[in-house]
């Protein structure tokens, strides 16, 4: 039912125990008169009371800032308009829009457009991010040129961190951040930025601290931040990774399904069936699986039937002829120390390309890139209390299937069903005339 919450926002705010206030900055009569309307105001409309008859601690308000332009001086620091929704406890406050409730998505090969409804995923993460006892902190590096790191950047937002951008050629990291996300970037590092890197993960020899790391096909020779990795045992190769096997393709043959290689991330997925979608990857290697404190693992990797293609493949490059092999395209490294029994770790995420962070992979729920990769990271900074709900579709269901998959419809569609139809025709045609 698209009007109710999941059994998991339910099952999260029917445990608060303190008060929460959501303020929708519009009259409740113009929102009724849009919910009459439209799927998606209604829809949204119903969600958001919802959570009010699910508990008592939480209040819903409609606040027309026309006729109550007092409310926004309230919530002067946060930019309040018409239309926002302030979601407020005795901890913090989050504000968001209601054009936020919905996401839109363009096929830019066919020009249709899905919409589908975040708004339980927005209003549920707003609650949790006003009742947390603490919030994560997150911080983006910048400075060398890096790729638009929007997609990230939403990922972590709606999953409850505190994200800010650092440019790491000026300024000295955030000590309070547990993550660090470098995106793409384009220009090496110097010795004094990866001294940085190294005096944040090790925290004065707490340990405690994660770096995510994102590669991609269009960077430069980056020998510094290469060395860096190698330190965590991972390496990243030249050449994109390209799947052979037409029925693990997905639009193109640098788009494939991957396979999990370490059950510790896949266990607590929804839909551990549904494939993570890599996307022009760079393979990665590890130099060890385990060095003094230091240990190194894959994490997700290209089927055996793979093959790896140069960035530039003469006009002679024959795919076919290519040797076929697994290739890593996410790994982690880690270091470990010990309080008694329990194990503090510090940890290197690599993955081997960005395009698996396009809003078109983490926006589907056909796919498993945002659920495993927020799950993945909780984990690795020790982050509880986590929900990720799936949009809400308000179109039929996307079909999404495989290269060999749309071909094999495809031969049933133009070939297949015609001659049968002709079969059909001829037979009645007989069974007419010999009457």
């Amino acid at each position: 039912n698209i009007y109710q919450l999941t059994d998991e926002s339910v099952d999260y705010v029917k445990k608060l125990d303190s008060d929460v206030n959501i303020y929708v900055c519009v009259s409740e009569s113009d929102f009724v008169n849009a919910a009459s309307s439209s799927v998606y105001y209604k829809q949204a409309y119903e969600i958001i009371n919802n959570y009010a008859k699910q508990n008592s601690h939480i209040k819903v308000q409609f606040v027309d800032l026309l006729e109550e332009p007092e409310f926004a001086q309230k919530f002067s620091s946060y930019d309040v308009q018409q239309s926002s929704i302030v979601v407020e406890s005795d901890k913090r406050v989050k504000v968001t829009t209601i054009t936020d409730l919905f996401d839109q998505q363009q096929n830019s090969s066919t020009g249709t457009t899905t919409i589908s409804s975040k708004a339980e995923q927005v209003m549920t993460s707003a609650i949790m991010y006003v009742t947390d006892n603490e919030v994560m902190q997150a911080s983006i590096l910048t400075g060398h040129s890096e790729t638009d790191v929007a997609g990230f950047t939403s990922l972590l937002t709606s999953n409850n961190y505190e994200v800010a951008q650092q440019n790491i050629t000026t300024e000295e990291l955030n000590q309070d951040a547990s993550l660090l996300v470098i995106y793409a970037p384009t220009t090496d590092y110097s010795e004094a930025e990866l001294k940085k890197l190294d005096a944040f993960l090790d925290n004065d020899g707490k340990f405690g601290k994660s770096l995510v790391y994102i590669a991609s096909y269009e960077q430069p020779e980056l020998p510094n931040l290469e060395a860096f990795l190698g330190e965590w045992g991972i390496e990243i190769g030249e050449g994109l990774v390209y799947e052979t096997n037409t029925s693990n393709v997905y639009g193109q043959n640098f788009m494939m399904g991957l396979e999990y290689t370490k059950e510790d991330y896949v266990t607590d997925l929804r839909q551990p069936d549904l494939p993570f979608i890599g996307a022009y990857n760079r393979p990665l290697s590890l130099k060890w699986e385990e060095s003094s404190n230091r240990t190194a693992s894959v994490l997700l990797s290209a089927p055996a039937t793979s093959i790896l293609v140069p960035y530039e493949p003469g006009e002679d490059f024959d795919p076919n002829a290519q040797e076929q092999s697994s290739y890593a395209v996410a790994a982690v490294g880690t270091r470990t120390r010990y309080e008694g029994t329990d194990a503090i770790t510090s940890n290197v995420l690599v993955f081997g390309g960005q395009t698996m962070f396009d809003s078109s992979f983490t926006s589907s729920a056909n796919y498993n890139n945002n659920e495993y990769t927020v799950n993945l990271v909780n984990k690795l900074v020790g982050k509880e209390d986590t929900l990720n709900i799936v949009s809400v579709s308000f179109d039929e269901e996307s079909l999404t299937i495989t290269q060999s998959q749309f071909t094999t419809i495809s031969v049933l569609f133009m070939f297949v069903l015609p001659v049968i139809c002709v079969i059909v025709g001829i037979v009645i045609f007989v069974l007419r005339r010999n009457k």
